[in-house]
């Protein structure tokens, strides 16, 4: 069980395995390019563990990457907090047992070649397992890549992290949990995360599952301080009525988005062959889902908007969408997947587009979506008109199209010898105090999400003013629409578990 000290620090076996004070650590050397578990060292040393804490077993290494190096574990000064095995199957059994004869209680399995390679290898899963309860050894794995935390040893340590896997990059850090099946989708997904502004705390590669599974992690997220939101790759689920009923306890207070990679017959395959899972029917995982509000998707990039969405923590009352856009193409286009998804775009009442009238250009269509056509007046589009919308109680939630940077508009102005624009030469940074912070206070009050559409990209200086913000921004307009979508699935999931909405 979990347990929660007044200063809010877990008292949880997995909280060793995320936190843990000395890592001894088998299969690195100083061969980067050929050798997973270089990389994944370095990347322990990288992420600030302490180096006196960090003990490399190589039967014939003396020194492994400025490390002193130990010939067995047997061998080193302490019994460390955490076992991490990047060795070939034949060699783990013989080391798993020395690390449960040196005292070592706490176990990554990284390596493959277990259930997945048929009889013999659940043969050797079969004496690992027997080996962890003579030891009394938690493991996770095998067939993983271990784990990622941003808050490591927080709040005492503020600036460090914990990452074994060898994907070198890491996310920014915020309070979105992932627990995946898959090494890939717990990792190499980080790129994309710091491209699109998804800031990520934890994320648990937990393989196999021949110890740890996937409800033992939920165990310990239901209370973790440092997660607000839970991020699933499922491949198989191995205590179905325990993970029901603890996601309908947990998705209430923290939001859970789900991927399911089985339900065909070609998954199925892939999957078999990948942990050695056997997938089931994809109707039954849906019906799950919907039972105990779990936002599903198929796709990867959905999984990690959506996951972004809920980060933000403003989760909108009902399916009502304003729309404000300076095109009428995508305007029309937004109103299309939007009615196609279940939402409303009210018409504004006259009362509504007497106030809108006063803050749009004389040309503008005002109706849902309110169409611009241009605005050149930032203070109305940022703040005026949406804040009509949001005190009028007309809408639940509002798009934004489209927030310009004005950098580069005025530098290509200078370059090609027109007038200098003096007066709008304000820093991004004094701009998002003008804009944004002060609707963003009106959003938090009424529960009113609104997201913004930057179709410069995400590299453009203005667009990462929203991104380091947490505001939500995207690059195109199908996906804000989706994303409100998901919001509104679950503000209704909410409804019918209360009775009534609590905001």
């Amino acid at each position: 069980m979990t347990e929660i000290n007044k200063n809010g620090i877990h008292h949880h076996f997995l909280h060793h395995f995320l936190n843990p004070e000395s890592i001894a650590v088998f299969g690195a050397s100083n061969s980067f390019l050929d050798n997973m578990g270089a990389m994944m060292l370095r990347n322990i040393i990288f992420g600030g563990f302490p180096k006196d804490k960090i003990y490399p077993i190589h039967p014939r290494l003396d020194n492994i990457q400025g490390l002193k190096a130990y010939k067995t574990i047997i061998d080193l000064p302490e019994v460390p907090d955490l076992g991490f095995i990047i060795l070939k199957p034949n060699r783990v059994l013989t080391v798993f047992e020395e690390c449960g004869e040196k005292g070592v209680k706490h176990v990554i399995i990284v390596s493959g070649g277990f259930r997945e390679f048929g009889t013999e290898g659940k043969n050797l899963s079969k004496k690992i397992c027997e080996l962890a309860r003579k030891y009394n050894i938690r493991f996770i794995g095998p067939n993983c890549l271990g784990v990622y935390n941003a808050f490591y040893n927080y709040p005492k340590i503020q600036d460090k992290c914990l990452n074994t896997m060898w994907i070198y990059e890491t996310p920014d850090r915020g309070k979105i949990s992932i627990i995946a099946h898959s090494g890939t989708v717990a990792s190499h997904v980080f790129w994309f995360c710091n491209n699109i502004g998804v800031k990520i705390g934890k994320s648990i590669s937990i393989g196999n599952e021949e110890d740890i599974d996937l409800v033992d992690f939920l165990e310990y997220l239901k209370n973790d301080p440092e997660t607000d939101v839970i991020g699933l790759y499922i491949e198989e689920i191995k205590r179905g009525k325990e993970f029901i009923a603890l996601a309908k306890e947990i998705s209430p207070k923290k939001p859970i988005v789900a991927i399911y990679a089985g339900g065909t017959e070609a998954a199925s395959r892939s999957i078999m062959g990948h942990t050695g899972a056997i997938a089931g029917d994809d109707k039954i995982f849906e019906s799950v889902f919907k039972e105990t509000g779990i936002i599903s998707t198929n796709s990867i990039k959905d999984f990690f908007y959506y996951l972004r969405v809920f980060s933000n923590n403003i989760i909108p009352k009902g399916n009502r969408l304003g729309i404000i856009t300076d095109s009428g193409g995508c305007g029309a286009m937004m109103a299309k997947v939007a009615e196609k998804l279940g939402l409303i775009l009210p018409e504004f009442s006259d009362e509504l587009k007497g106030k809108l009238k006063q803050y749009v250009p004389p040309v503008a269509n005002i109706d849902n979506p309110l169409d611009l056509t241009f605005q050149f007046n930032q203070y109305n589009l940022y703040i005026k008109i949406p804040k009509a919308m949001i005190n009028s109680g007309e809408v639940d939630g509002i798009i934004i199209y489209a927030a310009f940077g004005f950098e580069e508009v005025l530098d290509i102005i200078k370059a090609s010898g027109g007038k200098n624009y003096d007066e709008f030469e304000v820093s991004n940074e004094m701009m998002r105090g003008l804009y944004l912070k002060p609707i963003q206070r009106l959003v938090k009050k009424k529960g009113v999400p609104v997201f913004y559409i930057g179709p410069q990209g995400y590299s453009n200086p203005w667009v990462r003013e929203f991104l380091n913000s947490n505001i939500p921004i995207f690059d195109l307009w199908d996906m804000p629409v989706k994303c409100f979508s998901v919001l509104a699935q679950y503000s209704d999931y909410l409804k019918k578990i209360n009775g009534k909405f609590k905001n």
